[in-house]
């Protein structure tokens, strides 16, 4: 028979790929002629630079690049550094088909060791963690209603923010700074790092606009034989396209991906400018309210009829953390520690597990401090703070943390150093949800309902709580009969007689 049957187009999710794996570095080189002879290893660190993701043929590719920086002592007894760059890429298996994916991809560094072969020869063996999550976001119609009055469908309707999609952009920040003072010129750069240390966004004509500003520092050395800590802030702008995205929410996550300065020289030719280079990425995943109506269950009431169900799997918003926290903590030092000349500072990962009825992230930083001995000698150490959050969090809730350092300071007294740590805790809170939903029904208008009551007005003696759906199933009539001679009750009855017109 011809069904009068309503449907609409709903959002499914299915996540795809979820997988964290090593990838190996590795790099066998010389060191450029401009660059002295080594005498002692002293720290080797390496940054992964992510160069984008592609999925094709079934796999997602993800491609980067691979930062090397060595920090060395040289013949000549001073610290000196080496820079290389080392591209890599992985595919990852995808167990579904990738319909309007959703792609995040995480690149943190693993263990990296560098071996001096010779004075002018390295050889250095690392791994890239990569932390990849795909979820396909596809369109299914399902059935949300119908004409006909002797097709009963149950009806239950929907509300939330739901995942709808992800933007990102990327652009390069350029500035030239002059040395502040009349210090000595300088004569090398040992390492640059930045961070974005503020950061606002807003939805305005069809964009996602992500402003703020990244902070720049290097540590150099000057004719004098001292160190110059120099500071660059580089204000950025980037303007996503979010179209029909007026009443959504951007969880956005911003980073400096690479950072560099270069010695330039000044208007009287002398080495007191630094040229920067910063890479900004911004990266949002979109969420949207909705409201729909799905159909979970079905029957006619005159003939035999069929459903056929599926589940619905989604992904819901449930909060967005975005917490800053001061942390201050007191480090013992290297005994006969005469200077910690320099100090650097990296987020080294984030893990998540529940607690209670809330979620505990797990983060580490790990420091790296340049360090003259009593001696004259240099040393490089290394430390790892050990930091916590705590949020709440409903049943099935995941937090997808993640632990941001907008800045360091620090002071040395004696024997210790006072660090000040400046730290963003954001990610989404967010659950998947998976709901029973109508495709199809179907009725055989040559196959009358066998068990059908006779019609009349039946007394049934419910329970508190129960059905009201199931009860008018059983007795094949529909709710509304129901609720017309009993008047207005919920999807559950109150416990006593019930009028049952068939």
């Amino acid at each position: 028979m011809e069904l009068e049957l309503r449907q609409q187009t709903v959002l499914s999710h299915e996540t795809i790929l979820e997988e964290t794996v090593e990838q190996a570095v590795e790099c066998d080189a010389l060191l450029p002629d401009y660059c002295p002879d080594i005498r002692r290893i002293l720290k080797c660190t390496l940054t992964p630079v992510p160069m984008g993701n592609t999925v094709t043929a079934g796999r997602l590719e993800v491609e980067g690049l691979a930062t090397l920086n060595i920090l060395y002592i040289s013949a000549g007894g001073e610290p000196a550094r080496g820079e290389y760059k080392v591209p890599f890429s992985r595919m990852l298996e995808l167990h579904g088909e990738a319909e309007n994916p959703v792609i995040s991809v995480t690149l943190r560094p693993g263990s990296v060791s560098c071996r001096a072969v010779n004075q002018r020869r390295l050889d250095i063996r690392g791994a890239v963690v990569i932390s990849a999550v795909v979820i396909a976001c596809r369109q299914e119609k399902v059935l949300c209603g119908s004409g006909d009055e002797t097709l009963q469908l149950k009806t239950v309707e929907k509300k939330g923010t739901r995942l709808a999609g992800a933007v990102s952009r990327e652009e390069r920040l350029g500035k030239t700074t002059v040395l502040e003072g009349a210090g000595s010129p300088l004569t090398r750069v040992l390492r640059c790092d930045a961070a974005v240390t503020r950061r606002e966004e807003k939805w305005s004509d069809g964009r996602l606009v992500v402003s703020g500003e990244v902070q720049a520092a290097a540590a150099c050395a000057n004719e004098a034989g001292g160190w110059e800590r120099a500071v660059c802030t580089l204000p950025f702008e980037l303007a996503l396209d979010a179209p029909e995205a007026a009443d959504a929410v951007f969880d956005v996550r911003c980073a400096a991906l690479s950072a560099a300065a270069e010695l330039a020289q000044d208007d009287d030719g002398e080495y007191r400018s630094l040229d920067w280079s910063v890479t900004v990425s911004a990266w949002a995943a979109v969420y949207r309210p909705y409201t729909e109506t799905v159909c979970t269950d079905g029957y006619s009431t005159r003939y035999q009829s069929a459903c056929r169900s599926r589940t619905l799997q989604t992904v819901e918003l449930s909060d967005l953390c975005r917490e800053s926290e001061t942390h201050r903590e007191t480090l013992p030092l290297p005994e006969q520690t005469e200077e910690v000349v320099a100090l650097w500072a990296r987020p080294e990962g984030c893990q998540v597990s529940p607690e209670g009825d809330g979620l505990l992230a797990e983060g580490r930083l790990g420091l790296t401090l340049l360090t003259r001995m009593s001696d004259g000698e240099w040393y490089s150490f290394d430390r790892t703070l050990e930091l916590q959050r705590r949020i709440p969090g409903g049943e099935d809730a995941r937090w997808d943390a993640a632990l941001e350092c907008r800045g360091v300071r620090w002071e040395q007294t004696g024997g210790e150093l006072a660090l000040t740590c400046e730290l963003f805790w954001q990610g989404a809170v967010r659950r998947t949800l998976r709901q029973p939903v109508l495709e199809e029904i179907t009725v055989e208008e040559n196959r009358p309902r066998e068990d059908a009551m006779p019609r009349g007005l039946y007394i049934y003696m419910a329970d508190e709580g129960e059905s009201l759906w199931e009860i008018a199933k059983r007795y094949n009539t529909s709710e509304a009969r129901i609720r017309e001679d009993n008047g207005e009750m919920g999807d559950c009855c109150p416990g006593g007689p019930l009028l049952i017109p068939v």
